[in-house]
């Protein structure tokens, strides 16, 4: 495997304009409604609050139904594995770069009625210390709350079970906080590996997969995009994998693989893996040398 990695360059930053806590929260009501569902938008949002002030976004919550619908609305910290799969963390449990120890919402709970739309606020208020000079991340969490009608038992005894309120579904909104200090998102390409499988068969769905792997060596979020292009060597063949978009936070690695079509010619290949972490000027590159064989022609 040949590998040339490249230096790393500078991440432009996601500025937002700021927007007041003064601003129209009154609900918007629909003229028509679809009966399509419930919406939440935005699906993200971001931060670059400078630590010791304080920044306010907002999340709308619309409900497209035919029937009023009520929210219970709160922060968690979560984690995150390297293949992207998040764990919500318990509310008295609080992540190293966790933002919920510094967010307020306003309202936490909210009625909708059919067609209707309200603006939850969010604001962050980032302390002026030691910790707040990185990146942080938490979840908004917005669950369905239904009241639940009472029933009576199978057995005859005349009573009937308790009402209550149990949440029957729900919506995450992801929340990340990049201060302005941090200017430089330091991610790299750290493995490259190809393995083959059986290519006796010329009918696979796949000649294999390439795994790659990226870290994050700052102490910024990584909002990168890692794409595959293939060259063969003997005829010059070229083809390109789908990209693989995704969130990196500090001193985390992510593993990503890219199956190989079944339908790629035999040959000798190179495969440049491209890691584009959102500067004008500099990508992370590395190559990787590997051969597909031809199938077997069938026994006579």
């Amino acid at each position: 495997m040949r590998k040339a990695f490249t230096i790393l360059g500078i991440v432009g930053l996601l500025f937002s304009t700021n927007i007041t806590a003064q601003e129209n929260s009154k609900p918007i009501i629909k003229d028509t409604i679809t009966d399509m569902g419930v919406a939440v938008a935005p699906a993200m949002v971001k931060f670059n609050t400078i630590p010791g002030y304080s920044d306010v976004k907002y999340v709308t919550i619309t409900n497209d139904t035919k029937k009023i619908e009520k929210f219970k609305i709160s922060i968690a910290d979560y984690d995150m594995n390297d293949r992207g799969s998040v764990k919500q963390l318990p509310t008295n449990i609080f992540h190293e770069y966790g933002l919920s120890k510094w967010i307020s919402i306003s309202p936490s709970f909210i009625e909708l009625k059919p067609g209707e739309a309200k603006k939850v606020a969010i604001t962050l208020s980032v302390p002026d210390s030691s910790n707040a000079y990185r990146a942080g991340w938490a979840m908004l969490v917005i669950d369905e709350m239904k009241e639940r009608q009472a029933i009576t038992p199978k057995n005859s005894d005349g009573k009937n079970m308790a009402m209550g309120i149990i949440p029957t579904f729900g919506f995450a909104v992801y929340m990340f906080q990049n201060p302005p200090n941090v200017k430089v998102n330091k991610l790299e390409l750290t493995k490259l590996k190809y393995v083959s499988n059986d290519q006796s068969n010329a009918n696979i769905t796949s000649r294999g997969t390439i795994h790659a792997s990226a870290k994050n060596v700052g102490d910024g979020l990584g909002f990168s995009k890692m794409y595959i292009e293939l060259t063969n060597i003997n005829n010059g063949y070229k083809t390109k994998l789908s990209s693989k978009q995704f969130t990196i936070f500090p001193k985390m690695e992510r593993n990503f693989d890219f199956p190989l079509p079944g339908e790629l010619p035999p040959g000798k290949y190179i495969g440049s893996v491209i890691l584009d972490f959102g500067s004008d000027e500099t990508l992370d590159a590395a190559e990787i040398e590997f051969e597909i064989i031809a199938s077997n022609p069938p026994k006579k």
